[in-house]
């Protein structure tokens, strides 16, 4: 008797087959969901990328597109005024070079918040600050610049600088002047399309409207 009780007592009950069933449907549908989760958010990130890196490029050709026209135009100006020396010259192929260069460093300034450093509640002082705070950069990005091309060219950087430090202070100041009076209506409208809500400007500028 007290064997067939300790026999009988190993032996467990038999599960319910039912409730088996429903906890491994219940665990699928779990990891299923866990997975689409997963596949949703990486879908998202990669969306977000992607809408990133073409609101950068879209903003990079833009810079671009009006740095040449104003660089064209001075170039244009220069053309024609060598043109009375009966001197051919148009170099719109590198007005386009220097503008994709020149927009490729502004974007780095803006990546970097040049000019947010310090904020004016004044909208005229934040354009004029930042303004101001590009040129700078931008100037040293040119410098920069100019010292790579040159040891590309097989010239000492001491030469290089020793070339650069020989100009007068007008050859410095003229393109310096230039540059800010381009760079002053695109950070203008920056600031204020940030001001109005970013695109306000815009759609303002585009609207067909006769309001």
């Amino acid at each position: 008797m007290v064997e067939t009780a300790a026999w009988q007592g190993t032996i467990s009950a038999p599960s319910n087959p039912r409730a088996t069933l429903d906890k491994s449907s219940a665990v699928r549908q779990s990891y299923y969901f866990s997975e689409r989760t997963v596949s949703t958010d990486k879908q998202a990130e990669k969306g977000s990328i992607g809408s990133r890196l073409a609101a950068e490029m879209r903003a990079y050709l833009g810079i671009s597109l009006y740095l040449w026209i104003c660089f064209g135009a001075l170039m244009f100006y220069e053309s024609a005024m060598l043109r009375a020396e009966h001197v051919k010259f148009l170099p719109l192929g590198t007005a386009a070079i220097k503008a994709l260069v020149i927009g490729k460093f502004i974007l780095i300034g803006k990546a970097m918040n040049v000019g947010e450093v310090v904020r004016h509640s004044l909208l005229l002082s934040r354009i004029a600050w930042k303004s101001l705070a590009t040129l700078m950069l931008l100037l040293l990005f040119t410098a920069v610049e100019e010292l790579v091309v040159g040891m590309v060219h097989g010239q000492a950087v001491a030469d290089i600088a020793a070339e650069m430090l020989e100009r007068s202070w007008m050859e410095r100041l003229a393109p310096a002047v230039i540059m800010l009076l381009v760079l002053v209506p695109l950070i203008a409208f920056e600031q204020i399309d940030r001001a109005l809500g970013k695109g306000s400007l815009m759609r303002m500028l585009l609207d067909r409207s006769d309001k």
